[in-house]
């Protein structure tokens, strides 16, 4: 018997990518899924509109849990033929290799890719031109005074630090005292000049943050009493320290034409709107199976 990295699997059509929009493709398209990196989503994103996800137990729309629950559907029926561990893609007339972290190799014939995400994946027709927009940074604080208040967000009509988010601290373990602690992550959108630039820093983040808590009326730690009315407390000013800065670049690339390869950039929500009927595939069916209410 030959082995399994020898075998050559054909498919009429292979999507590429792992970011939730390439996920719900196959998933709808019933076709295999392979992608280089899993492109996770924002733990705070949600669709924009009004969707059913009830064929996946879900009532709310968040990304990430639609993604895992799509991820484990997928995997579990079939669609996603080297799973996770792919580390680079190459192809070469109507075959595609699919090579993982510990040298194995999958072997695929193919009639036509639907590419999501070019990112590692080598064959490719030449670049016609590319679209760059601005980056999506994630610059996340642990709050260190000011942890306590009733605000989930800030929001300001800016591109830097367009949206504060407050979420609880996990630096305290499961919260079921009654107190909830929060930390916070910043989202900005920058333009390719402005990601390295200090007035768009973490610094410069940080001093942003900090009064626009302070606007809120968030407040740090007591600081005694009022000198005049002793009934009155006085507080320090929120303090916030710098944890990580993420930057997800937003760079498209539009090929020369080539029928082997269909490029799709649909946002998830687009994605949704192309199919009108369920799916008949396995991942379906074990969704059915798991989900599905008497």
């Amino acid at each position: 018997m030959p082995k399994l990295d020898k075998h050559e699997y054909f498919y009429e059509t292979i999507v590429i990518g792992s970011g939730l929009n390439a996920l719900l493709y196959s998933y709808y398209s019933a076709l295999p899924c392979v992608f280089v990196e899993p492109a996770i989503p924002f733990q705070f994103d949600v669709l924009e509109g009004s969707f059913d996800f009830s064929f996946l137990g879900l009532e709310g729309s968040n990304k990430e849990i639609i993604w895992q629950r799509l991820i484990a559907a997928l995997s579990l029926g079939g669609q996603l033929p080297m799973s996770d561990k792919t580390e680079a893609i190459s192809i070469q007339d109507n075959k595609l290799k699919a090579v993982t972290s510990n040298s194995r190799l999958g072997r695929f014939e193919f009639n036509k890719l639907v590419i999501f995400d070019d990112r590692g994946v080598r064959g490719l027709p030449p670049v016609r031109r590319q679209e760059v927009g601005k980056s999506r940074i994630f610059d996340w604080f642990h709050v260190r005074s000011g942890m306590e208040h009733n605000h989930d967000s800030l929001d300001t009509e800016d591109n830097f630090i367009q949206k504060v988010i407050f979420y609880p601290s996990d630096r305290f373990g499961n919260q079921t005292s009654g107190r909830v602690r929060k930390d916070l992550v910043a989202i900005s959108y920058l333009d390719q000049d402005k990601v390295n630039d200090f007035d768009y820093s973490d610094t410069m983040a940080k001093f942003k943050i900090t009064q626009m808590m302070k606007d809120a009326g968030i407040k740090g730690a007591r600081n005694g009493r009022d000198a005049y009315n002793p009934n009155i407390y006085r507080y320090y000013s929120p303090k916030i320290e710098a944890v990580e800065r993420q930057v997800f670049k937003n760079v498209k690339n539009f090929y020369k034409k080539d029928k082997r390869f269909e490029f799709r950039h649909e946002i998830p929500e687009e994605v949704i709107k192309l199919f009108s009927c369920n799916p008949q595939s396995y991942s379906s069916k074990i969704t059915d199976l798991l989900y599905k209410k008497d």
